[in-house]
């Protein structure tokens, strides 16, 4: 455990062979206008010229920690083993190819001091590599984070800072049965012990580049998390098949519906999901009817789909009618739509026969 002098943050980055990235991620730690923190930098066993850049780095600057493994032992236990030896109050998680903006820890610091009950801060997040530009946002109030928790990861892993105590009570570690969406699973074993925020700002640039995990490894990746959303469904009391399991995966990757049959199947999940967390109280409402709103209006068909199917979809599903906002809107438009989409097939339909009668 941290005593009390102790530095507030332990920065917790591992790596294996980042040399490319590495100089660009560590400067970016060191520029940080809060600086009471230790830099610890766990070496999974490297064997390009990353055991010389984190040597110069640490001979320039006491704040960085190095820790070399014997052997390769994968991010997760990498992790796992830097937290054991952090002595922050604080850990802040980095990656090696990733670039933290100068204000980031001193807005996380901030957000943490003065809500005691937060337990994990991220951030949100811009792309640099291929694509660029790109900016990420995600939900700052726990009670849409951890209902979104049962879709989908919304707190990056390299833009965290959590509170280190939190966990230690709780007896969590990253589970090294995870190669990879590793933070996912420990956010949902988290869930019942801290609260959860994110800084609804961009403090973090985040590389997107073949080597990185979600790009060369992104069918681990998906791999994992399906194995993380099973788990939070079970929580729920609620039965589940197969074909629910792959129903669910496919509103978690934000895939589009194929007519009447997939949305009405669509809607009779959720529904189901709906009344599971009523009767288990798992989700704060009504941020997870919201949730499950959002889902279905994303699943809705494209323009080419939509027909009389779609219209009685709409018609019949509880999650047209469950928000306000922001679908209020695109509710009576898809209304209208369906319905003219509708009106004119049958008309084409009817042409035909009406030719036949007047001839």
């Amino acid at each position: 455990m941290p005593d009390p002098q102790s530095p507030t943050i332990t920065v917790l980055m591992a790596v294996h062979n980042g040399a490319a990235t590495l100089r660009d991620a560590l400067d970016s730690i060191l520029a940080q206008t809060f600086a009471d923190f230790e830099c610890l930098i766990v070496d999974d066993a490297s064997t390009d010229v990353t055991p010389e850049l984190l040597r110069a780095a640490a001979e320039a600057d006491p704040r960085v920690r190095i820790v070399r493994n014997a052997e390769n032992l994968g991010l997760t236990r990498s992790l796992n083993r830097g937290w054991d030896l952090a002595q922050g109050r604080y850990i802040a998680r980095m990656d090696a190819d990733d670039v933290a903006l100068p204000e980031r820890f001193a807005r996380q610091v901030a957000l943490l001091d003065a809500r005691p009950e937060v337990g994990v801060c991220g951030t949100w997040i811009e792309t640099i590599g291929d694509p660029a530009g790109d900016v990420w946002d995600f939900p700052a109030d726990d009670a849409a984070i951890r209902s979104r928790l049962i879709f989908e990861n919304v707190m990056p892993h390299s833009t965290v800072m959590f509170r280190r105590a939190a966990f230690d009570a709780a007896g969590l570690r990253y589970d090294p049965a995870f190669t990879a969406a590793q933070d996912y699973d420990l956010w949902v074993r988290a869930a019942p012990f801290v609260r959860f925020a994110n800084v609804p700002e961009v403090l973090l640039h985040y590389r997107v580049h073949p080597a990185q995990i979600g790009s060369a490894r992104r069918a681990e990746q998906r791999a994992c998390a399906q194995r993380v959303r099973p788990a939070q469904i079970e929580r729920l009391g609620l039965h589940f098949t197969e074909a629910d399991l792959a129903l669910h995966e496919s509103l978690a990757l934000w895939q589009v519906a194929r007519g009447y049959g997939d949305l009405r199947r669509i809607s009779i999940w959720l529904a189901a999901l709906q009344t599971a967390n009523r009767a288990a109280g798992i989700y704060p409402e009504p941020a997870f009817t919201q949730i499950l709103t959002d889902r279905w209006w994303m699943a809705y068909p494209r323009q080419s789909e939509r027909g009389l199917g779609a219209c009685l979809a709409l018609a019949r599903s509880p999650f047209v009618w469950a928000g306000p906002e922001p679908w209020a809107q695109r509710r009576r438009f898809a209304l209208r739509d369906a319905w003219a989409v509708s009106v004119a097939r049958i008309k084409d339909r009817l042409r035909p026969i009406k030719r036949m009668v007047r001839g």
